[in-house]
C-alpha cells in the first residue's frame, strides 16, 4: 500500500530551520523575553519520549536534528537582528570614514560604493556602509580598493514602518554621502577585478540601458537598471531574469558538462570541473543567494549522478535552503530568496502533472514541459509576488513560455563575448553585435505596456496557508486519488476564497482606519461595508500605496482625497482603480485630466461618510460619532477632533501649545513621537470597537 505522502526528511529539516529563524524574528520584533524559549522544552522532551518508546534510532536522531535546527535557527536570527540594531557611532556630526569596497554600481544620480572593514574616527563599525558618489568619483574607486573621505553617517534602523530593514540581510548598517575630496588606494581583489572588467566591457560597448540590463543578467546587480525599465519587467512577470539563478547557473553547468561528455573527460574529473566553474561564477556574482542556491542544487544533482543515488529536486532544493539559512539566517525574509526557493518548489511540485495533463490533450511534448515549467514556477511564486509586489502579471504566464527561451539562447553568447571583451578590450565590437538580437527583445517588453495586464488586490494575511496548503494536496506528492483530492483541494481553496471575500468586504459595521506612513508622506484607508476611500499626502509613494491597498484588499475605492496641490493629482496613479478624486475647492480647477473626475469641493460624501476640508492640507470626517483628522500641513488648522493623523508633531515651537485639542494622535512618519508609523508600522483604529492596534507593539 502506498503512503498517503511521500515523506522528504530534508523538506522537513529545512522547514524546522525556517520556523526558527521565523521565531528569533518573533521575539526581536515584539521585544519579547527568550526565557519564553523555555516554553518549547517540554514538546520537544514529548518528542524524545516518543522517539525512545519507537525504539527507531534514526526517529531518535531525525528528531535531535530537527529540534536542533529550530534552536540553532531561532538563536541565529535573533543575535543578528539584536546586532544590526546596536549603534557603533552616537556621533551626529561629520568624520572621517575610511573602508575597502567590495561592491560598486550605479544609481540614477551618481554611483555608489559599499564598504566593509570600515572605521569611522576612533569607532570601528560592526556592518557595512553604502556610500553615494557623485558620478565623477568612479573612475578614483573601484573593488577591492581602500577608501578615505569626510562624511555622516545615517543608521538603518531594524525595523523602519514596522517593516524589516532590507539592508538586515546583508548587514549594511550605515548609508552616507561624501562630503568633498575622497581618497583612494589602489587594492587588489581577484574576483571584483572580474566583475569590474565584465561591468566596464559592457559600458564601454553598448549604451548605458543594454549595458545596465546584460550586467544585471550576467552578475545579478540591478542597480543601474532604470526604475521604469525594470517595473516593465516586473509587470511582465519576467524580472527573474536578472536573479543569476538556475537559468544562468544551469546553462553554464550543463554546457561544461556536455563539453566534457564530448571530450570523454573522467566522470569524476569532469564533475569537478562543471561544479567548480559555476562555484567560480557565482563567486564572481558575489555569491548571490539565488545564485548559491542553483550552485548547491547543481552540485548535489551531480554527486548523486555519480553515485547511482535516487535523484529528488526537492531534496536537493532543501539542503541548498538549508546551507544559505544557516549561514545568512535573514535571508528568509529576503524577497528574492522566497521568490527563488518557491519558483523552483513550484516547478518540482507542479509541471509534472501540468505536463501529464497537456499531453494527455494531444500536445507536443516540448510544448507541454515548457508550458508545465513556466506554469508551475508562476503557482509557486503567487502569494510571493502579491505580498511582495502586490500583484502578479498576467501576462507572465505567456512571456516566460515564448521570451525565457529566447532569453536562454541569447544568454550563451552574451556570456561568452562578454567575458572575451573583458580578456581583450579590442574584441569590443563583436559585443555590439552580439546584443542585438536581445536588444530587440528588450525594446519590446519595455514598450510593451504590461503595467495593463496586472492582477491586484489580495494576497496577504492567511492567504499563502490557504494557497499552499490547497495547491500542495492537488499536486503529485500526495498519493490520493483524484476525487478525495479535488475534495480536499477545492475545500481548501473555498476557504481561500471566504477569506478574500470577508477581507475585502469587512467590516460588518463600523468603519476600520488604516494608517500608513512613508519617508516623505503617509496615507490613511478608510473602510465600511459602503465601500474604501483613500486619503494621501501630496509626497505619498503610489507604489508604497499600492501594496497598502492591496495587503487591506482595498482596490475598490469609492474616491481618492488628496490632501496638497494640484501636483499630487498631475501624477495620480490610475492603479489606484478610482475615477472620482477629491481636491479642496480653494485650489483653481484645471481640468481634465486623463482618465479621472476631479472634484474641487469644500464639503461631500463618499464611502458612506461626511468629509470636510477646513483648508488644502487639513479634512475632517465623522465615523460612528467620533470626528477624525488629517493633516499634512506643518501648522495644524484642524481646532478639536477624537483622533488626530499628522504629519507634523502637534505642538507648536512658537506658543508651546497644541494646535489640536484631541484624544488620540497618530503620526504618518515621526521619529521621537508616541503612536508613529515609522517605528511602529501600520496603525488601524477600529471605530465600532473603539481600539487602536499596531504592527508592532508600543514600547514598554
Amino acid at each position: 500500500m502506498k503512503r498517503f505522502v511521500n515523506v522528504r526528511i530534508p523538506v522537513l529539516f529545512a522547514c524546522s530551520l525556517s520556523l526558527g529563524i521565523a521565531a528569533g524574528y518573533f521575539f526581536d520584533f515584539y521585544n519579547a523575553d527568550t526565557l519564553y524559549l523555555l516554553a518549547a522544552i517540554p514538546a520537544a522532551a514529548l518528542l524524545f519520549i516518543i522517539s525512545v518508546c519507537i525504539k527507531k534510532p534514526k526517529i531518535f536522531i531525525f528528531t535531535l536534528i530537527f529540534i536542533g535546527l529550530f534552536i540553532a535557527g531561532t538563536f541565529n536570527s535573533y543575535c543578528r537582528l539584536q546586532d544590526f540594531g546596536k549603534y557603533d557611532v552616537k556621533d551626529d556630526h561629520p568624520m572621517v570614514i575610511s573602508g575597502t569596497v567590495i561592491e560598486k554600481g550605479e544609481t540614477s544620480y551618481g554611483e555608489y560604493i559599499i564598504i566593509d572593514k570600515a572605521n569611522a574616527e576612533r569607532f570601528i563599525l560592526s556592518g557595512k556602509v553604502k556610500v553615494y558618489l557623485p558620478e565623477v568619483y568612479g573612475e578614483f574607486c573601484d573593488i577591492g580598493y581602500t577608501v578615505e573621505f569626510l562624511g555622516q553617517l545615517t543608521f538603518g534602523d531594524v525595523y523602519p514602518f514596522g517593516k524589516l530593514n532590507y539592508n538586515a540581510e546583508e548587514n549594511i548598517k550605515y548609508t552616507c554621502s561624501v562630503y568633498g575630496t575622497i581618497y583612494s588606494e589602489y587594492g587588489y581583489s581577484f574576483f571584483g577585478n572580474i566583475r569590474s572588467r565584465i561591468r566596464d566591457a559592457l559600458y564601454d560597448n553598448l549604451d548605458k540601458d543594454t549595458a545596465a540590463i546584460c550586467y544585471a543578467m550576467l552578475v545579478g546587480n540591478t542597480q543601474g537598471i532604470d526604475t521604469e525599465t525594470m517595473q516593465s519587467f516586473r509587470f511582465g512577470g519576467i524580472a527573474h531574469i536578472f536573479a543569476v539563478s538556475g537559468l544562468h547557473i544551469g546553462l553554464v553547468f550543463g554546457i561544461v558538462s556536455l563539453l566534457c561528455k564530448k571530450l570523454k573527460l573522467n566522470k569524476y574529473a569532469g564533475a569537478i570541473l562543471s561544479i567548480g566553474l559555476i562555484v567560480f561564477y557565482s563567486a564572481i556574482c558575489g555569491f548571490s543567494l539565488s545564485s548559491v542556491r542553483a550552485v548547491i542544487m547543481c552540485g548535489v544533482g551531480a554527486i548523486t549522478q555519480l553515485f547511482h543515488l535516487k535523484r529528488d529536486g526537492l531534496n536537493s532544493l532543501a539542503f541548498a535552503v538549508i546551507i544559505i539559512l544557516l549561514i545568512t539566517p535573514l535571508s528568509l525574509f529576503s524577497l528574492g530568496f522566497q521568490l527563488s526557493v518557491c519558483s523552483v518548489g513550484g516547478i518540482f511540485l507542479f509541471s509534472n502533472k501540468i505536463k501529464k495533463l497537456l499531453i494527455k490533450f494531444k500536445s507536443p511534448r516540448s510544448i507541454a514541459g515548457s508550458i508545465g515549467t513556466s506554469f508551475g514556477a508562476q503557482l509557486g511564486t503567487l502569494p510571493v509576488m502579491m505580498s511582495g509586489f502586490g500583484y502578479i502579471s498576467g501576462a507572465g504566464l505567456l512571456l516566460n513560455i515564448i521570451v525565457i527561451p529566447a532569453i536562454s539562447l541569447l544568454f550563451m553568447p552574451l556570456f561568452i563575448f562578454t567575458m572575451l571583451s573583458a580578456a581583450i578590450p579590442q574584441t569590443g565590437a563583436v559585443l555590439t553585435y552580439t546584443v542585438l538580437p536581445l536588444e530587440a527583445i528588450l525594446s519590446f517588453l519595455v514598450s510593451s505596456g504590461f503595467e495593463n495586464a496586472l492582477i491586484r488586490g489580495f494576497g496577504s494575511g492567511l492567504f499563502a496557508l490557504f494557497y499552499y496548503s490547497g495547491m500542495t494536496i492537488f499536486s503529485d506528492k500526495f498519493n490520493v486519488k483524484f476525487t478525495p483530492r479535488a475534495i480536499i483541494s477545492a475545500s481548501i481553496l473555498a476557504g481561500l476564497a471566504l477569506f478574500v471575500i470577508c477581507q475585502t468586504y469587512s467590516p460588518s459595521v463600523g468603519h476600520k482606519i488604516i494608517v500608513n506612513g512613508y519617508q516623505n508622506g503617509g496615507s490613511v484607508i478608510v473602510k465600511s461595508r459602503q465601500g474604501s476611500v483613500l486619503i494621501i499626502t501630496e509626497e505619498a509613494n503610489s507604489s508604497h500605496v499600492l501594496d497598502d491597498l492591496g495587503d487591506n484588499y482595498s482596490l475598490g475605492l469609492s474616491g481618492v482625497i488628496i490632501l496638497g496641490g494640484e501636483e499630487c493629482v498631475s501624477a495620480y496613479n490610475p492603479d489606484f482603480n478610482c475615477k472620482d478624486v477629491y481636491v479642496c475647492s480653494l485650489y483653481i480647477p484645471v481640468q481634465p485630466y486623463k482618465n479621472i473626475t476631479v472634484h474641487y469641493e469644500k464639503e461631500f460624501s463618499v464611502g458612506g461618510l461626511h468629509f470636510e476640508y477646513v483648508d488644502g492640507n487639513n479634512i475632517i470626517f465623522y465615523s460612528d460619532g467620533i470626528t477624525v483628522g488629517v493633516s499634512a500641513s506643518k501648522e495644524i488648522q484642524i481646532e478639536k477632533c477624537d483622533i488626530l493623523i499628522s504629519r507634523y508633531p502637534n505642538f507648536n515651537t512658537v506658543t508651546y501649545d497644541f494646535f489640536c485639542d484631541t484624544k488620540h494622535t497618530a503620526y504618518f512618519a515621526l521619529d521621537g513621537y508616541f503612536y508613529n508609523c515609522y517605528e511602529y508600522g501600520e496603525i488601524v483604529y477600529r471605530t465600532y470597537l473603539g481600539e487602536i492596534t499596531y504592527r508592532r507593539p508600543l514600547k514598554h
